[in-house]
């Protein structure tokens, strides 16, 4: 006999029913704690107590069981492995609802829905770092030394540059047409200068000559 074994509709159609229920134990199983209205909480507080319970005896049938339920391979494992070990001593009591008021808008009464027992997740602190330590004050002798060979470093880094720019070869860029011109212009030029004879000094002693007479 059916003695009060109803499920709340909850305004959806039984495919649209069955989804939701199943969603809602995903999310549940996955974050272990969802915020929702308080008659979603109640019926799909009872399909998750149902997989809790599944999760006692370990066998081939449950875990198949379980998976009909969730449709997923990884929540599986993690409710068998993760989830199950929680609840050992535990015989029921598997969720709990806890109030939240009523929604803003339409007036719902919300709750979150979450398992009574979680694993704590002890965050470690946070290392600080270190401040960097002052430097201890040289002595003078410390000091000069220290002032003497970065003197020699620089000097020598100087001659190396000093000996790399004489070693490059200067690039000289090659004339232009035009310049080339003229250079053969003024070399003809030096030429037949030095090829003539002094025209002064030939004048003068035309001149000379024709004196005499």
């Amino acid at each position: 006999m059916r003695h009060h074994k109803g499920n709340a509709k909850l305004g959806m159609m039984t495919s649209h029913r069955k989804a939701f229920m199943r969603n809602m134990a995903r999310n549940l199983l996955k974050h272990e704690r969802i915020e929702t209205t308080k008659g979603r909480a109640k019926e799909s507080r009872k399909l998750v107590e149902r997989l809790i319970t599944l999760t006692k005896t370990d066998s081939v049938f449950s875990r198949r069981r379980a998976y009909d339920i969730l449709q997923d391979r990884d929540l599986v494992m993690r409710l068998f492995k993760d989830i199950a070990p929680l609840f050992k001593s535990r015989t029921s009591g598997y969720t709990r609802i806890i109030p939240l008021g009523f929604r803003r808008g339409d007036g719902a009464d919300m709750v979150i829905l979450e398992l009574t027992e979680r694993k704590i997740i002890e965050k470690l602190p946070k290392k600080k770092k270190e401040k960097a330590k002052p430097e201890e004050p040289k002595a003078d002798g410390a000091a000069d030394a220290d002032g003497d060979a970065k003197a020699l470093e620089a000097k020598h880094k100087e001659d190396i540059k000093k000996e790399e720019l004489r070693a490059k070869p200067i690039s000289k860029s090659k004339p232009t047409l035009a310049e080339e011109k003229r250079a053969e212009r003024a070399k003809s030029e030096d030429k037949k200068i030095s090829n003539k004879p002094n025209f002064m000094k030939n004048l003068r002693g035309l001149f000379r000559k024709r004196g005499d007479r």
